[in-house]
């Protein structure tokens, strides 16, 4: 579904809903922490997203976040759930080169370590061998 089929409520039921005034509505998606979708004549609609998202800050403002602190931690949590489905798939794609090379699995995995040529008092890494040998 698009975000434009998710947006129902106009801004102040979505107020009302979020417990607070649809000026704060409006404040908050001036400092960038909310993006309502808006129709072709400018109105906001606001989806049940959006609603989960303005309790998030209604929280995190009720603990004594700054909006500025809300926006940075906001953006953290979009950079998080990135990062965590790039992990994801790099795992998958890895198991899918693993078990197509015939490599062990982690229960199995086979550790080798990598000498850097310049020591620099850096530890040695250890890493997954991909190939299977030592």
């Amino acid at each position: 579904m698009t975000k434009r089929s998710n947006a129902v409520y106009i801004i102040s039921v979505a107020a009302e809903l979020a417990g607070v005034h649809p000026q704060t509505l409006r404040i908050y998606e001036r400092k960038g922490l909310i993006e309502p979708f808006r129709t072709p004549g400018g109105t906001r609609r606001y989806s049940d997203e959006d609603l989960e998202r303005l309790g998030l800050i209604q929280e995190l403002t009720a603990e004594g976040v700054n909006l500025e602190g809300v926006r940075r931690i906001l953006e953290l949590q979009v950079d998080n759930n990135r990062l965590r489905s790039q992990v994801d798939r790099l795992r998958r794609l890895l198991g899918e080169a693993q078990a197509r090379t015939g490599a062990e699995g982690h229960q199995g995995t086979t550790i080798y370590q990598v000498n850097v040529g310049r020591r620099r008092n850096l530890p040695d890494i250890l890493r997954d061998d991909p190939f299977g040998e030592r």
